[in-house]
């Protein structure tokens, strides 16, 4: 049996939902969890881990679990690990398993068991996936320990220093110092429940956060106050549902050249990394935040409003109004269907094929994948993905 000597300092602790600093009781916190962590990893490594801390820090983590109280205690209940073992280290998934796009069940039946790493890799094992490379940086949030297989084959990178965000403070602030790094950083997701802030201002801060049905219940009025000033405009009655119809396909290509051409330009300089951060970014670093699923009614605005005066360009009074309401209409099923497609259960073929479709732009490749509410810009302008686009060819 090896005899492993675990230093503290390489204990780590179940990724915090905003990981870097922590003071006060977070920091008391922080400590009970590592003794819940010697006690678990010591079944999973088949270590004699507890005898490898030295008296003294061990008195010390004691002294300050004791100094939680029975609330604290109660409130994270919910941060028993849950240790998985990958490619010979072992991680700590307790806070992504009801985040995980499969579902937790997946993960769950191989918890404190063989390890999972050709499983994952999509080799040999019932129920294989291949995950993608993002995944794979993904799950390095929650590591825990290095089995000592592995740690003793390993040798210490030089890494050059670069410019490191702090997850703790305004992200719009810091995005731009990261120059050429950023895409690289904007397209590493972190997985956490609850939403970085953005910026110093409460109000502005405020502005960024919208719950899913605050779109239906802002946009929806603006949907039929649209279609009736239509008819007031001499539109037949008969001809408000056509027209509607023209604002829901022309929303469908919007949809797309917008997802593609704007929110995925390149952003390399201070100020282009700032504004894809605020517009685009945000979502593909932190692809699970509930609060930024779908865009707040400010935002919204902006871009409805030169829309609106775009199809007044192009169309008579009346109908610019009736296309108008149409694509607005066809824009709330759009981000209601974004949020499903990251939070909701599919209960369909169709609806899982949607979701494996998105997920397949966030988590495996960027470059395709543009459309969400329809593929079939994506297969007109050739960013199918490689397996759809087959299908489509046969």
């Amino acid at each position: 049996m090896y005899r492993m000597t675990l230093p503290l300092q390489q204990v780590a602790l179940a990724p915090s939902p905003m990981p870097g600093h922590f003071d006060g009781d977070a920091n008391a916190r922080a400590n009970a969890k590592q003794l819940m962590f010697l006690k678990n990893l010591q079944g999973v490594l088949d270590t004699n881990v507890a005898e490898s801390v030295d008296d003294e820090n061990l008195e010390k983590l004691q002294v300050q679990a004791k100094e939680l109280t029975m609330k604290e205690e109660h409130d994270h209940e919910d941060l028993t690990p849950a240790l998985l073992t990958v490619n010979g280290k072992v991680y700590d998934v307790a806070s992504f398993l009801d985040l995980h796009p499969g579902g937790a069940d997946l993960i769950t039946e191989h918890l404190n068991g063989k390890d999972v790493g050709r499983l994952m890799k999509g080799l040999d094992e019932p129920g294989a996936h291949i995950h993608s490379k993002a995944a794979m940086k993904m799950l390095e949030q929650f590591v825990v320990q290095k089995s000592v297989e592995k740690r003793a084959e390993e040798t210490t990178p030089v890494i050059e220093k670069k410019f490191e965000i702090d997850l703790t403070k305004p992200l719009v602030a810091q995005v731009g110092y990261l120059g050429k790094d950023y895409d690289e950083w904007v397209h590493t997701p972190i997985i956490c429940k609850e939403s970085p802030r953005f910026f110093e201002s409460d109000w502005i801060e405020f502005l960024t956060r919208t719950k899913w049905w605050v779109i239906p219940l802002v946009w929806m009025p603006v949907v039929l106050w649209s279609e009736m000033r239509a008819v007031k405009f001499g539109l037949p009655m008969e001809m408000v549902i056509p027209y509607m119809l023209v604002g829901c396909g022309l929303w469908t290509i919007a949809e797309y050249l917008i997802h593609r051409f704007l929110f995925h330009m390149k952003a390399t300089t201070y100020w282009t990394a700032k504004a894809h951060y605020v517009l685009h970014g945000f979502h593909h670093k932190h692809p699970m935040d509930s609060m930024r699923l779908v865009f707040p009614p400010a935002f919204t605005f902006f871009f409805s409003y030169a829309l609106w005066w775009l199809m007044k360009a192009i169309f008579p009074n009346g109908v610019s109004q009736s296309v108008s309401g149409g694509g607005l209409l066809a824009y709330i099923v759009y981000d209601l269907t974004h949020y499903f497609l990251h939070y909701g259960n599919a209960f369909s073929e169709r609806l899982r094929s949607m979701k494996r479709y998105h997920l397949n732009h966030h988590f495996k490749v960027q470059s395709d994948s543009f459309g969400i509410t329809s593929e079939f810009w994506d297969w007109v302008f050739g960013t199918l993905p490689a397996q759809y686009a087959k299908l489509h060819s046969q």
